[in-house]
């Protein structure tokens, strides 16, 4: 069938798309948005447009029925919030039991259809701006070789774990470092 079809590349929707999304779904729901949230919503999506769409859910439930405002905070997604309190405990504390906690919240996300690459991106960035700026190359590059080894390899949870736990002794052992050289 492959080979009787012709594939068509479709572009992700550019912010100002999204954003004339936005404001027509507000405007179909009868809900005030202002330009300046929608925007906000448009970059904080990254050109997704589901994503978008929930976020903007999620914002006018957040804003409750006082209505959204130009200053509200973008509302992230819960996914994304679970990992940013995941990487939150790795960096607080490495551990085989901290590492066992991570296994188990790993098989949740996983569970809850998240992409495994897109899980190991999100906790990347999340680790990134926790780390020390003489740690961010070492880990993009862990993140990098963990991600491969994700695109060729059977089992997700494996390479994520290990990722995890590659980050805790490249955290623990540069923690030990900085303590000892004091």
């Amino acid at each position: 069938v492959r080979s009787r079809c012709m594939p068509v590349r479709v572009p992700s929707p550019s912010e100002a798309e999204i954003e004339e999304v936005l404001q027509s779904v507000c405007q179909a729901e009868r809900v005030k948005l202002p330009a300046e949230f929608a925007h906000q919503i448009a970059v904080a999506s990254e050109r997704n447009l589901r994503r978008a769409l929930l976020m903007l859910e999620a914002s006018k439930v957040q804003a409750g029925p006082a209505g959204m405002r130009a200053d509200q905070t973008v509302a992230r997604a819960d996914w994304q919030t679970f990992i940013a309190q995941m990487a939150a405990e790795i960096v607080a504390r490495q551990s085989p039991e901290q590492l066992l906690a991570c296994r188990s919240k790993f098989y949740e996300l996983l569970t809850n259809c998240i992409p495994p690459e897109v899980i190991l991106k999100q906790l990347s960035v999340e680790l990134l701006a926790k780390t020390d700026q003489a740690l961010v190359m070492r880990v993009c590059r862990e993140a990098a070789f963990y991600e491969h080894r994700i695109r060729k390899g059977q089992k997700p949870i494996f390479h994520l774990e290990a990722f995890a736990a590659k980050y805790m002794t490249v955290h623990s052992q540069w923690t030990l470092s900085m303590t000892q050289g004091m």
